[in-house]
């Protein structure tokens, strides 16, 4: 498994006047990415403090492989949050890992 760093833009349907949680197919969306959560996919994801997209890090056989499974979600397929790039990313320090090592 790689880790991969997705970064999400808004698109033409996502509504400026609105806060995350109350753009249209919220629900949707969030199971999608709850499901990920669940399967151990996703390790970290969250919008910008800055409202100009979101990011996600997660684990996946290599950059098409999420490119594949962001392709389904449901904002992905409404137009209104769309991943735009990934990347691998190769991890030199976790703080998180420190931890599970001591």
């Amino acid at each position: 498994m790689k880790t991969i760093a997705v970064f999400l833009r808004h698109s033409s349907r996502w509504n400026p006047d609105k806060p995350v949680r109350e753009q249209s197919y919220w629900a949707e969306h969030a199971r999608f990415m709850d499901e990920l959560f669940d399967a151990r996919k996703i390790i970290l994801a969250g919008p910008f403090a800055d409202d100009t997209g979101s990011m996600v890090i997660m684990a996946a056989e290599s950059a098409e492989a999420a490119r594949s499974i962001f392709s389904k979600d449901p904002w992905s397929e409404k137009d209104i949050l769309v991943a735009e790039e990934f990347k691998e990313w190769t991890i030199f320090l976790d703080a998180a890992a420190r931890g599970r090592d001591d």
